[in-house]
């Protein structure tokens, strides 16, 4: 029998079901284990190197990266770029953010008196396209990709499942100090608050001006190629300035592992066309790349090697991924070999800050296999209630299922303890010592992470199992 010292059972006749485990458990109602209170969880040793490196990071500001090309970076989560011509000038992607558009718009005028000509949404995600009524007026063509209101739509029909998830992995009812913004460290540390506002339906203005595969149009002698190039989206396209010598790579290219599934929810990405997309600039021969997460950089041969890399990295996960599948490996045994090569791995800009690998190989495998792995152990698998309906019966008590989660949770074993304290959970909601637990291994899990996702996405758990201990 397991010592429970510390540890008493308030139902009577519980020495005869902790004698006879095979016997059923009622769980109608909170036992009485004694949990204790970890001390705080450090941070593990990555974060705490990457949060002394992000606090070199730069306020926002205005950067000149040509005579006529500026962009406002660390405002919000994504950049919004100005390309000034005789003539006029174009806005590229304009935040999530009006208030803050607003502010850059401010920050613009103070460097260019062209009027707005055009502005370019790279793809529909709402960081780039809400801001737009500050650049706006009725003149101004507003360009996109064709595919642009489907992904919009698309998005929307998710619901609550798409909302939750998004107000999840970005933590928005968090204090900012309480959840972790897009961080990079290429080509200079970099922080990107997220910063989601309410905005009235006539706030939004949507593309009057759409394209297929390419589009190209001159301002003031200067020429705009609109290049489809799907990637992070399957409506994004890149901007190329030749007179300038500049492209604009949207979200094809940011510091970061690349982001191949997300956690919010979404459709398959084009991983193979992501990969593509870096050819696409690499063959473009800019020598400015403006990335719209991120810091810009200048060099030729940088940006090849960059985006080759970065190309090379994406391929690598696949072709593993796709060795695996045909090798007819689990999706579980892919998750827990597939890796970068120690010579992409080690370089800045493929760190998994946005992009995480385990969560990109599950959503390749499940791409080309479906959900199913193949094991008909998982054609019709139980629901936590119902397995865990199962291992307290075979525990015999609450208290011993309890115990164990407690002693993973110890050892730093916190998948253990959520999966633990959730089966408890799920027949018997009013178990405080489980919800306990449950919200500090949730709270161990994100200190412990680099991946922003990953960090805010358990984060905002602990809070939603916080707000449901205070109901029981």
């Amino acid at each position: 029998m397991a010592e429970l010292s510390r540890r008493g059972l308030l139902a009577a006749g519980a020495s005869a079901i902790i004698s006879f485990p095979l016997l059923p458990v009622k769980t109608n109602k909170a036992m009485a284990f004694e949990y204790l209170l970890p001390a705080d969880v450090p941070f593990s040793k990555e974060r705490e190197e990457l949060n002394h490196v992000l606090a070199q990071s730069g306020k926002p500001r205005v950067i000149k990266v040509h005579d006529h090309v500026y962009v406002a970076v660390g405002y919000t989560l994504a950049n919004t770029v100005l390309v000034e011509t005789p003539e006029g000038s174009i806005i590229i992607d304009t935040t999530e953010s009006l208030t803050h558009a607003r502010v850059i718009m401010g920050e613009f005028k103070q460097v260019s008196d062209k009027p707005i000509k055009y502005i370019l949404y790279t793809h529909y995600h709402g960081d780039h396209v809400r801001g737009t009524k500050a650049f706006y007026h009725p003149d101004v063509k507003v360009i996109a990709h064709q595919d642009f209101m489907a992904e919009t739509k698309l998005q929307d029909s998710r619901g609550q499942s798409g909302a939750m998830r998004s107000i999840a992995m970005y933590a928005l009812p968090l204090p900012p100090e309480q959840r972790y913004s897009m961080v990079f460290t290429f080509p200079a540390p970099l922080v990107l608050p997220l910063v989601w506002e309410v905005l009235r339906p006539e706030d939004l203005i949507w593309p009057n001006v759409s394209f297929k595969e390419r589009h190209t149009f001159k301002l003031g002698g200067v020429t705009f190629n609109l290049i489809h190039a799907p990637g992070e989206t399957p409506d994004q396209f890149i901007v190329q300035v030749p007179q300038y010598k500049m492209v604009c790579c949207a979200d094809n290219f940011y510091p970061s592992f690349p982001n191949l599934y997300t956690i919010r929810g979404s459709s398959s990405r084009p991983v193979l066309g992501w990969a593509k997309a870096q050819d696409t600039v690499i063959n473009l021969g800019p020598e400015i790349l403006i990335p719209l997460h991120g810091l810009p950089f200048d060099g030729r041969d940088r940006i090849k090697e960059v985006l080759g890399n970065y190309r090379d990295a994406i391929l690598h996960i696949w072709n593993l991924v796709m060795e695996g599948i045909v090798a007819n490996k689990s999706v579980h045994e892919l998750v827990a070999h597939v890796t970068l090569p120690p010579g992409l791995a080690s370089q800045p800009y493929l760190q998994p800050y946005y992009g995480n690998i385990p969560y990109c190989v599950r959503a390749i495998y499940d791409n080309v296999m479906g959900w199913f792995d193949g094991d008909p152990v998982n054609l019709s698998p139980l629901s936590r209630k119902e397995l865990g309906k199962e291992v307290l019966s075979l525990a015999g008590s609450v208290d011993t299922v309890l115990a164990q989660a407690e002693k993973a949770q110890k050892a730093g074993r916190h998948q253990s303890t959520l999966e633990l304290s959730e089966m408890v959970l799920a027949n018997d909601p009013g178990n405080k010592a489980a919800r306990e637990m449950k919200i500090n291994s949730l709270l161990a899990l994100s200190r412990a992470a680099i991946n922003m996702p990953t960090f805010n996405y358990y984060r905002m758990h602990a809070a939603y199992e916080k707000g449901k201990l205070g109901k029981s």
